[in-house]
């Protein structure tokens, strides 16, 4: 059995030992009852989790409906300018599913209309790491570039999502084109 007491100094530390070895004893106690499969897929799911293969909706089983619904609450508070309920909903989604693209460029969203901007660059890139054809987060990256006058990184990212609808198929890739236009405007003809 594990044992805590030889890291109490203090009064306080021993008790918090005391109550640590207990519950440590306590779950002993419960995984000597369960079957060894059992404890074999409670091991791989940690050890899965580890390795960044699942988040933490797969390890506390949110199902997709749940996630679907929390996303639903937060894009309607969202709409209704409710950033900051709305940010507690899609930072809470960021970390049950830390590799869905929609949740960080909806969490970039909501930061940028607070003009939280750096935190917002940052909720796009992770959106673009695990989706790079996202327009929606292409577009208003490039967006928030192209106001702090970097121009180069702002027309890169437009460019990109100008390439995903070349036919001018998609609503953020045709914003993208209007602001790319202004870059060009703004720079000049070419000498």
């Amino acid at each position: 059995m594990l044992s805590f007491n030889h890291m109490a100094d203090k009064p306080q530390a021993k008790a918090e030992a005391k109550e640590m070895d207990a519950w440590f004893e306590e779950l002993e106690t419960r995984l000597k009852a369960l079957p060894h499969e059992v404890i074999e897929a409670g091991a791989k799911k940690v050890q899965d989790f580890i390795d960044g293969k699942i988040g933490w909706a797969d390890v506390f089983h949110f199902t997709p409906e749940q996630k679907f619904q929390m996303a639903e609450l937060g894009y309607n508070h969202f709409k209704l300018g409710r950033y900051q309920d709305a940010e507690r909903f899609f930072k809470v989604l960021t970390i049950l599913e830390w590799d869905n693209y929609y949740y960080h460029s909806m969490l970039g969203s909501i930061l940028q209309r607070q003009k939280r901007e750096g935190e917002a660059i940052v909720e796009y890139t992770s959106a673009l790491e695990c989706n790079p054809n996202d327009a929606v987060s292409l577009t208003n990256r490039g967006e928030i570039f192209m106001k702090h006058g970097w121009m180069d990184d702002a027309a890169r990212d437009f460019e990109k999502a100008i390439a995903l609808a070349p036919q001018g198929e998609n609503a953020w890739a045709n914003r993208a084109r209007t602001l790319l236009d202004q870059i060009k405007k703004q720079k000049g003809p070419k000498k």
